[in-house]
């Protein structure tokens, strides 16, 4: 006996179901790219869930239907930056040295620096607990949130330097210091400091260079 064949649906109901689970991601994005918009920039109320509701044009209703809550609409937003952001800033390696991938990979971060995505994680952090207990109690999904961003740069600088010798400890040591190393620089930049920012990249990169080079055997 032949089984029945069953056709895939193409009732209303499930036509309707669709366009309507469309609509919702359509509105879920613009919220989070409304969210992003505020954050980076940087105003005394760009940490406020009801000021992205008013960005971005909807009810506070519409956002704790979408997030549940400030905690899942700041988790939320980062993921979408982690998602968003990456393409945009990340590129594969050219050279074959430890010293220009070292410049390679400084180039990148410092450009990053100017972008919209780094304002927006900066200024997000900025408005959150400094305690990682109290960030952990109050706002646990954007804390592991902002823990997987931190995780995917530590694995994109990794792999930036797939090929080439370098300690591997002290490149641990490096993905620590570096962020934080180019942020302190471009925040000096911003606040005009004398400082020239050519010479101060040159010496990062001679610096890190001799300290990711394997000692000889």
């Amino acid at each position: 006996m032949r089984e029945a064949v069953v056709e895939p649906s193409t009732s209303p109901e499930v036509s309707g179901s669709r366009r309507r689970n469309r609509r919702g991601e359509l509105s879920r994005r613009h919220v989070l790219e409304a969210a992003m918009r505020l954050l980076s920039s940087g105003g005394p109320d760009s940490i406020s869930a009801n000021m992205v509701a008013k960005e971005a044009h909807v009810t506070w209703g519409t956002l704790q239907y979408q997030f549940g809550d400030v905690d899942g609409l700041w988790a939320a937003t980062l993921i979408h930056i982690l998602e968003t952001a990456g393409p945009s800033i990340w590129a594969r390696p050219s050279a074959g040295s430890v010293h220009k991938r070292i410049a390679e990979v400084i180039d990148l971060l410092w450009k990053a620096l100017d972008s919209p995505y780094s304002a927006a994680v900066s200024n997000l952090r900025s408005g959150l607990a400094k305690d990682r207990f109290e960030l952990e109690r109050t706002y646990p999904r954007t804390a592991a949130a902002l823990d997987e961003l931190d995780e995917n740069w530590a694995l994109q600088f990794r792999e930036f330097f797939d090929g080439v010798a370098v300690d591997p400890l002290r490149a641990r040591q490096v993905i620590a210091l570096l962020p934080a190393a180019l942020r302190g620089l471009h925040a000096e930049m911003a606040y005009g400091s004398p400082v020239d920012s050519n010479d101060a990249l040159a010496g990062l990169r001679n610096a890190l260079t001799l300290y990711m080079t394997p000692p000889p055997a």
